[in-house]
């Protein structure tokens, strides 16, 4: 189970990182946008923390798609 929440987190902060790139914004800009520092974006690209609704939410926003966007991976 665990193994899977990792690979899952892994998956959805790589999905968050391509989404950001295509946007053109660095990790510091998408943190300035949803008021993070830029050190929250990077663990979540990275899969090292579990984001909650409300922030994924607060990204989707940000980078201006839907929540279920950032779950097509």
């Amino acid at each position: 189970m665990t193994n899977d929440l990792e690979i899952f987190k892994k998956n959805l902060g790589k999905r968050i990182a391509n989404l950001r790139e295509a946007k053109g914004l660095t990790q510091a800009q998408l943190s300035a946008l949803i008021n993070k520092d830029f050190q929250s974006i990077s663990r979540i690209e990275t899969g090292r923390v579990n984001a909650s609704s409300y922030l994924l939410k607060q990204i989707a926003d940000a980078l201006e798609i839907t929540m279920s966007d950032l779950f097509d991976f």
